[in-house]
């Protein structure tokens, strides 16, 4: 299959790696572009956890010693979070509500407040919950997802020649930036033998505006349920 992966360049190499090595044609279409913020140093005090629900906050993290106990979105992300030095590590099943009733389990309101290192655009589902546990949570932005302002030459011509069979979304944000570039570069039509392979509902969301072949959902919020999705079809919108 010819595969269009939408994922920040550096986030899709690992899975473009899984995808050549299963014979898949791949080609990485970045369509958001992470951009640390620069002088950020997280505010620790008072802090009982720390709650990262990407890997791209890690990079807020470097030059500290976190021996806070780190609570994770998915797998991923935990990943990260060993790699740069984090002992105590808890895993949610991949998506904002999981890990709020992870953290509801594990945490005490009375223990300290909860820190949420993330981007500049924030999805509802973790806040809300934690709220009403009693929990106080404090954001505090490390990174901007900045949007793709074109499709690249490459990514219009092998959608223009219907070559591209699955285009992989991640998050309702890179669905949105996608509709609207298609629409832009007048590629809305050029869909029918296209498969949007998406995270989650949500994501599946802004893909019901276009024409595809199939919209995909994943039976799990995980990167790698991808590819059963891919390689093994599986729930429609």
């Amino acid at each position: 299959m010819h595969v269009l992966i939408t994922r920040p360049r550096a986030d899709a190499a690992v899975l473009a790696q899984e995808l050549e090595a299963r014979g898949h044609r791949v080609m990485v279409e970045p369509l958001l572009t992470i951009a640390p913020l620069a002088d950020v140093v997280p505010a620790l005090d008072g802090v009982q956890a720390i709650l990262l629900t990407s890997a791209n906050a890690m990079p807020a993290l470097r030059g500290t010693n976190p021996r806070l106990p780190v609570f994770v979105v998915g797998e991923a992300t935990a990943r990260a979070a060993r790699e740069h030095g984090c002992d105590e590590v808890h895993i949610a099943a991949g998506d904002a509500a999981s890990l709020a009733r992870l953290i509801v389990a594990r945490c005490r309101p009375s223990e300290g407040t909860l820190l949420h290192l993330c981007g500049a655009e924030v999805r509802p589902g973790l806040a809300e919950p934690l709220e009403a546990a009693g929990f106080a949570l404090h954001r505090q932005v490390v990174y901007q997802a900045v949007a793709a302002s074109s499709l690249s030459t490459q990514a219009i011509a092998a959608i223009r020649g219907e070559v591209i069979d699955a285009v992989l979304l991640f998050s309702p944000r890179t669905a949105s930036v996608l509709v609207g570039l298609l629409a832009g570069h007048e590629l809305s039509g050029c869909l029918g033998r296209t498969e949007a392979i998406c995270l989650s509902a949500a994501v599946a969301e802004p893909c019901r505006r276009l024409q595809w072949k199939a919209v995909r959902i994943t039976a799990r919020p995980e990167v790698w349920s991808l590819l059963g999705q891919l390689e093994g079809g599986g729930r429609r919108c």
